[in-house]
């Protein structure tokens, strides 16, 4: 590389990925005054943002593991989410079908007591018991299903949600690049900084960027970004996982989401 092609600005995030993680952390940071360049290799939003459960949610499921930090966390950002995009983030309410071969109804009541207490909640409603053959005007459920639970969470256009972090980080000075590839990465040990080559996809750009510190918000191939973009052993291993959901017609009268409880986590 030339002396005149060589990078002058040493940005002080460099972010790899646009998902609703990469984006978040770009507004965050260039709010805060940092220069920010962030870059994906394909639409932003592409991957997992765009194929999500497209819920803004707590983490029910949490409690039964003793999350009761993580939880008590995502509640929060739920409220502020909430208060923040109510045109992009709506409350749902959910029904919880109990079943007596799963878990007792008495877990479960406390379960959502908490879900309900362990952070501030001003606009959501609070969770309930209910007789499903009364809640229910339709045949929705089988009969032997009389006892259940609503408690409320919220849906998301997930989408939107990531262009409109994306676009609040440009906002305030950050440089998003969606589709450029990162090639890869290492730390220059004489300005103590990161060196990053991207290229860009379907056509023959190049850029070197210098960044103080570099972010893998690459979602499930964090572990191999780590392996074969920084040529480093990655500290954790990464186990993917994934959320089946089943869509029904929906019912003329039915104002509600269905949770099925499950031994699989």
């Amino acid at each position: 590389m030339s002396a005149k092609s060589e990078p002058t600005t040493i940005y002080d995030l460099c972010i790899i990925g646009g998902g609703i993680n990469g984006v978040g952390i770009a507004a965050d940071a260039a709010g805060r005054g940092l220069s920010v360049v962030l870059c994906e290799q394909h639409d932003l939003g592409s991957a997992t943002s765009w194929t999500s459960s497209k819920l803004i949610h707590g983490g029910l499921r949490y409690l039964e593991h003793y999350e009761f930090k993580l939880v008590k966390e995502a509640l929060s950002e739920r409220e502020i989410l909430l208060n923040k995009a109510p045109h992009l983030i709506q409350p749902q309410q959910f029904i919880l079908p109990h079943s007596r071969q799963l878990r007792p109804a008495w877990m479960i009541r406390a379960g959502l007591f908490l879900y309900d207490h362990l952070a501030k909640r001003s606009l959501l409603p609070a969770s309930r018991s209910v007789n499903l053959h009364k809640t229910l005007s339709d045949a929705t459920l089988q009969y032997q299903f009389n006892k259940g639970f609503i408690y409320s969470d919220c849906t998301v256009d997930d989408s939107r949600l990531v262009i409109t972090n994306a676009l609040a980080a440009a906002q305030n000075g950050a440089t998003i690049l969606p589709r450029w590839h990162c090639n890869g990465a290492f730390q220059l040990s004489d300005k103590n900084v990161w060196q990053i080559e991207l290229t860009k996809v379907g056509g023959p750009g190049k850029r070197i960027i210098l960044a103080k510190a570099l972010v893998n918000a690459t979602g499930p191939w964090a572990q191999s970004f780590i392996e074969n973009k920084l040529a480093k052993p990655s500290p954790r291993i990464i186990r993917l996982v994934k959320g089946s959901h089943i869509v029904v017609r929906n019912s003329s009268n039915l104002k509600y989401a269905f949770i099925l409880q499950n031994e699989d986590n």
